[in-house]
């Protein structure tokens, strides 16, 4: 697909669709991988930001897409305080860039935040918080807010971790702010409708944050076992691209694919599997319950929401999961979780394993080929591919106490057309489609898996409905649960829909 096509796929997605990602349920608050959180405040240079834009490929066609932001804005080299995650390496790609490096995305980075700077005379003072793609701020929020705080004029936060904020009446209604252009397609639109229960938006998800696209769920491959193992003989990407890339296809190529490699007469770890996944609740789960487009909760002819988790389809998919999760030895299931999950793939024990779209950067030093594939269709009669996105993606809101909420608003519109303009296609393009991928299949696969991404209601609020996704994860965490999954389930309608029915009361009380 060239590159024509990519953009328009991308702007479908940005405007028609959502993308979100996973936590563990909303436990891993503050969870934190990297050092203590840092406070960086660099002040613009127009020179070099000039120097930089001007290498910037040509034909991208995004360049030529403008803002509605006035060419006169100034806010008179006033400071804005950004307090955003920075405690991995998919929430610091986002903002931290330090200095140019050679690397198409940081450098991206530095000539957005230098430029955005310049445009608005304005310093940005980065503040980041040691906590990683898993976890969000909320406690460090709350307690600057309640203390009548102006510490931070901008949030970041992991998308589910905001959505509990957001019915605490701590963040701006964001609709009625200036500057702020939602119909512009730097923003997720489905995002921003899904969440608009009481006609206000208290944050939105777009571009700005990298995390929307790097958080996707996809199926990585060993390819070099896969073509071994089938002597070639089998395309999996034209498997996809004919629609028939399905759980229950996956199940049947990995159902010949064990071998008993280190002799022990045992099914263990350091045997040849087809397919790996956490022996525990895991954002795998997250992965193929997106991929099969089930509504837990869906809203009827009449605009009123049911519980549709006991559907047909819902105890179908937990059937077909059981068959690849427990059934024979289709799947090796250890703790490895995060990045550990790449480990087996790596180490040519297992041939595919799920994974968010950041987990390529793990595999560069990997000697077997690899490719990557949508997450497979529940049948095919599913009209298209589908993925959700890490339920922890990254968010933006502005807090009540901020003092200046224009600035807030023209820096953050600024900083999203910038992103849309450059650092999108610096991270997509560039980098995960010629740098990272090694064949040209999988850059086509790329451009299915962004057209797919979608969220829902469900997955957004989780934690505010019960949870639904944290469900899931259960009936995938062991045999019994998955067997048991209509009955457990069952037991799920009245408090789901209780918990449903006092969010949508709280909306409509928040002022």
């Amino acid at each position: 697909m060239n590159k024509k096509s990519w953009i328009s796929l991308l702007l479908a997605f940005l405007m028609l669709t959502g993308s979100v990602s996973c936590s563990s349920g909303g436990t891993n608050e503050e969870k934190s991988t990297a050092p203590d959180g840092a406070s960086q405040q660099t002040a613009a240079s127009p020179e070099i930001a000039a120097e930089i834009a001007d290498e910037e490929p040509a034909g991208n066609g995004r360049s030529d897409v403008k803002d509605s932001l006035p060419d006169d804005l100034d806010f008179g080299g006033a400071t804005i305080h950004f307090y955003t995650r920075g405690g991995d390496r998919d929430t610091l790609m986002e903002f931290q860039a330090e200095e140019l490096n050679g690397e198409v995305v940081n450098d991206a980075v530095y000539t957005r935040n230098l430029s955005v700077q310049e445009r608005l005379n304005l310093v940005m003072d980065l503040i980041l918080a040691p906590v990683n793609i898993h976890g969000g701020t909320n406690d460090q929020i709350r307690k600057s807010v309640s203390a009548g705080s102006n510490d931070y004029d901008l949030l970041g936060n992991g998308m589910y971790s905001m959505m509990s904020l957001t019915m605490e009446n701590i963040l701006l209604p964001m609709n009625e702010l200036p500057y702020l252009d939602f119909e512009a397609p730097w923003y997720n639109h489905a995002f921003l409708e899904t969440t608009n229960l009481n006609g206000h938006n208290y944050t939105v998800m777009g571009e700005v944050g990298q995390t929307m696209i790097s958080g996707a769920f996809v199926m990585f491959f060993n390819r070099t076992m896969f073509d071994t193992f089938y002597n070639g003989e089998i395309n999996l990407y034209q498997i996809v691209n004919e629609g028939e890339w399905t759980i229950d296809k996956m199940t049947s190529l990995c159902e010949p694919v064990y071998q008993d490699a280190n002799g022990d007469g045992e099914a263990n770890e350091g045997d040849i599997f087809g397919h790996y996944f956490t022996n525990t609740d895991t954002l795998g789960a997250d992965a193929f319950y997106g991929a099969a487009r089930i509504d837990y909760l869906k809203k009827g002819d009449d605009g009123v929401w049911f519980f549709n988790a006991g559907c047909e389809r819902m105890i179908s998919f937990t059937e077909k999961m059981h068959k690849l999760l427990f059934e024979g030895t289709n799947t090796l299931r250890l703790p490895y979780n995060n990045d550990d999950i790449m480990n087996t793939m790596k180490a040519d024990q297992t041939i595919f394993v799920t994974r968010m779209l950041s987990g390529i950067d793990l595999l560069r030093d990997m000697e077997s080929d690899f490719g990557i594939l949508p997450m497979p269709k529940f049948d095919t009669a599913q009209e298209k591919y589908a993925e959700y996105v890490h339920d922890a993606s990254s968010s933006f809101s502005i807090p009540v106490t901020e003092p200046d909420p224009a600035m807030a608003a023209a820096f953050l519109e600024a900083m999203s057309a910038e992103s849309f303009r450059t650092v999108t296609t610096a991270y997509f393009e560039t980098a995960l489609k010629a740098k990272y991928s090694r064949d040209s299949e999988t850059s086509q696969m790329l451009d299915i898996i962004v057209d797919g991404i979608y969220l829902d209601l469900s997955y957004i609020f989780g934690g505010s409905v019960n949870s639904p996704i944290g469900k899931i994860r259960g009936l995938l965490a062991s045999a019994g649960n998955c067997e048991n999954a209509a009955s457990s389930l069952a037991k799920q309608e009245k408090v789901t829909m209780k918990s449903l029915e006092k969010l949508l009361e709280k909306y409509e009380s928040i002022k």
